[in-house]
């Protein structure tokens, strides 16, 4: 990478970069809904500063008020009749009484050629004013944002953006296979998804990101949660490790696929850090594939983040709307 392409950046700590903490409401929310012999701390990781959870009034209609959505990762297409990321959590909350649409985009679509096909699926929607909540996972989240900058008419319905496992400041493995992708990896024959161009790595890499939140990111109103995969050692999964061992050169602290700190988007809210990898936190790979269900660690609790991001979305849009 050339020097001369990289935006000027700074590590701060989360609170500096205008990120609000809801941890401990995020907590609170989410071992309610875990079984009894569940421990809580093993599905959440539990960092220095993380606020007490102040006891908040029960938030009623969920299923009323929002419309849930859910928006996949670069090659999701790809896999969709093998394992589709959230399917488990999606039966559970139709079973719960939502209206839950998944918005399925090119597995190796461009950020741009995704938010066009995002903006035909919003515009294509009945008439019904319910909001969305929108559960953006892995590039998904790079997809959304770009749509909402891209067509912010048809985005209008998004009343908050759930990054999960997001790739907000993209990945540094984006810079180290770009070349090798572009050349064989866009082109090879995968299941379910069209050949792409090498643009849907690139739109990953650090500096594409880091430029595109100079450019666009006072252009942002909706707000962003921020639920961050964060595994211990013994939660990665074995066949995501090569690619753990090769972020830890630059911080252990990563999901597999992304670093931690690059996860949380600018003046978003902090939900928590799940102990699961980067397939963990959406993809209920064991469930689908059992016969190949020991190169995965898929004991996250998915529908339990899930609903306890939208009662904490929900109380904090409402708390918002009262100022």
């Amino acid at each position: 990478m050339r020097l001369d392409s990289v935006m000027p950046t700074t590590l701060v700590v989360a609170r500096v970069a205008g990120v609000r903490d809801l941890r401990g409401a995020y907590r609170s929310a989410v071992c309610s809904r875990l079984p009894a012999e569940a421990a809580c701390d093993d599905a959440l990781q539990r960092l220095a500063g993380e606020p007490a959870a102040a006891a908040s009034p029960p938030t009623d209609d969920l299923a009323r008020r929002y419309r849930i959505a859910f928006v996949p990762g670069i090659f999701s297409e790809c896999f969709e009749h093998f394992a589709r990321p959230f399917a488990d959590v999606e039966s559970n909350l139709v079973a719960s009484g939502f209206t839950v649409d998944y918005f399925s985009v090119p597995g190796r679509g461009s950020s741009a050629q995704n938010a066009a096909r995002l903006a035909e699926r919003f515009r294509g929607l009945d008439g019904e004013a319910r909001p969305f909540i929108v559960f953006a996972y892995s590039k998904g989240l790079v997809d959304v944002l770009e749509f909402m900058v891209r067509f912010p008419d048809d985005a209008r319905r998004i009343a908050a953006v759930v990054a999960v496992a997001g790739a907000a400041n993209g990945s540094p493995l984006a810079d180290q296979l770009s070349g090798v992708y572009r050349n064989w990896g866009a082109s090879f024959p995968l299941p379910g998804c069209a050949e792409g161009t090498g643009e849907e790595i690139d739109d990953l890499r650090p500096d594409v990101r880091m430029a595109w939140w100079q450019k666009h990111g006072d252009e942002l109103t909706t707000p962003i949660f921020a639920l961050v995969a964060a595994p211990s050692p013994d939660r990665v999964s074995p066949v995501t490790r090569a690619t753990y061992r090769q972020l830890a050169k630059t911080d252990p602290r990563n999901d597999g696929k992304l670093l931690w700190h690059d996860q949380i988007p600018p003046r978003s809210y902090l939900l928590g850090y799940a102990n699961a990898d980067h397939w963990a936190i959406a993809v209920p790979v064991a469930k689908e594939l059992p016969r190949i269900s020991f190169l995965f660690r898929d004991d996250a609790p998915r529908t339990a983040f899930v609903e306890g991001a939208i009662e904490v979305v929900a109380r904090t849009l409402a708390e918002r709307q009262a100022r």
